[in-house]
């Protein structure tokens, strides 16, 4: 009897003692699969050019919104959104309505909601160009 006592008290301790994933540990991996996060930007006709003739050099790119942040890789829980691309910079599509259809390469069902307009950042249009040299 003493010896099932003592292999039940070993046995509980051993469980106890066992280490448990943090919430942190979870929160690093998550993030090391996601990679850097990246920002987005408002449309912005005089660095992205007019959508009517520039749309064809944009790029249609899907990235991943998760806990606040925009990824290019997904996790379980990120919702995907259909943003496009121009050197190296992600934007918004035009809030235009003749825009909407236009463009058959985008994916209209993951189009931004008001949620990532509130998120996008308003891209300074300085009037020099579309470049990003020095001033």
């Amino acid at each position: 009897m003493r010896i099932r006592t003592l292999l039940a008290t070993l046995l509980i301790g051993a469980a106890i003692a066992t280490p448990q994933r943090a919430s942190a540990q979870v929160s690093v991996s998550i993030g090391a699969r996601l990679g850097p996060d990246v920002n987005i930007y408002a449309y912005s006709p005089g660095v992205f050019g007019d959508w009517h003739t520039s749309y064809r050099q944009w790029t249609p790119v899907t990235l991943y919104y998760y806990n606040g942040h925009y990824y290019r890789r997904s996790v379980q829980g990120a919702r995907a959104v259909s943003l496009y691309s121009r050197n190296g910079e992600y934007f918004l599509p035009p809030e235009d309505k003749g825009w909407v259809g236009r463009d058959k390469r985008y994916n209209y069902k993951r189009a931004p909601v008001e949620e990532d307009r509130g998120h996008a950042k308003p891209h300074e249009d300085n009037g020099r160009g579309r470049g990003r040299g020095k001033p």
